[in-house]
């Protein structure tokens, strides 16, 4: 696709289907995101939990929205009662996020030309040409990008409430947790869905220190994906409390328990969970 794209002279940004109909445009110079058409799957876990999470509505925030893909996704079938906040401080796909917000009118939502840190004012952003995604902060050598905390974010937008995180930033997600201690103190997160790649962390400290700091801050970091579920050979044992969104998702905490080298994983408030 690669090849005919460059012989052909074809706009490599095209119009891909998230699922079921919701469509946006990316990349598909992209070796990751022809995936999507070649699989004709994309995020099966992470949309049924943000199904659940945002069934009543409320605020999503998409930390390293890429092509924005994910919000998308989730707008097609939330009928106007979610509120998008996306943040993504490489130019190229900001360009492509407002071609795919077009299809999109009555989307509430905020475009963040930032990244997300430990600090507001300016960091350092290596862009990866070949796989946007890969693209991430760094200490030198490297584009200047606006930057802000999310508790600043939050106390600046006057929310009382982010019913769910999605924080996918190249191992840079301890540093954007760090900015937002008040969030967490005063439970204004109640769901924090992340990437966990150990390759990646690295770059900010051992794995283990993301899991250890949202332990320290009574956060319960849980396997979600159905695949890591099955492999730890139990049936879930916990889920969120009734009454709350995503009362019934399926869980199993991961402390004492070994965690895949790559994974996608969630945090929730201690409280709000219970044993089934």
């Amino acid at each position: 696709m690669k090849a005919w794209m460059r012989l052909t002279g074809e706009d490599p940004l095209q119009l891909v289907r998230i699922r079921d109909d919701a469509f946006a445009y990316a990349d598909l110079s992209d070796g990751f995101l022809r995936l999507i058409v070649i699989d004709g799957d994309f995020e099966t876990d992470f949309f049924r939990i943000a199904d659940a999470l945002l069934e009543a509505g409320g605020e999503f925030m998409d930390v390293g929205a890429n092509h924005g893909l994910l919000s998308f996704g989730i707008a097609r079938r939330s009928g106007g009662r979610v509120r998008f906040h996306l943040f993504e401080p490489n130019p190229k796909l900001q360009t492509s996020i407002a071609k795919s917000l077009a299809l999109y009118p009555s989307m509430q939502v905020q475009i963040n030309p930032m990244a997300v840190s430990d600090k507001d004012g300016t960091v350092l952003f290596d862009v990866d040409e070949q796989q946007t995604g890969a693209s991430h902060i760094t200490e030198s050598g490297a584009l200047p990008v606006p930057s802000i905390r999310l508790d600043t974010y939050i106390k600046e937008k006057h929310l009382d409430r982010v019913d769910l995180v999605k924080l996918d930033i190249e191992g840079y997600e301890l540093t954007a947790l760090r900015g937002a201690e008040n969030a967490l103190k005063t439970r204004c997160m109640k769901a924090i869905y992340f990437e966990y790649f150990e390759k990646c962390l690295v770059r900010v400290g051992p794995p283990s220190g993301l899991i250890d700091f949202l332990d320290s801050r009574d956060y319960e970091v849980c396997f979600c994906r159905v695949a890591d579920i099955q492999t730890q050979g139990v049936s879930p044992t916990t889920t969120i409390k009734r009454g709350l969104p995503g009362h019934g998702l399926p869980l199993i905490p991961v402390r004492s328990r070994k965690i895949p080298a790559m994974t996608d994983l969630l945090a929730l408030p201690k409280e709000n969970l219970v044993g089934i």
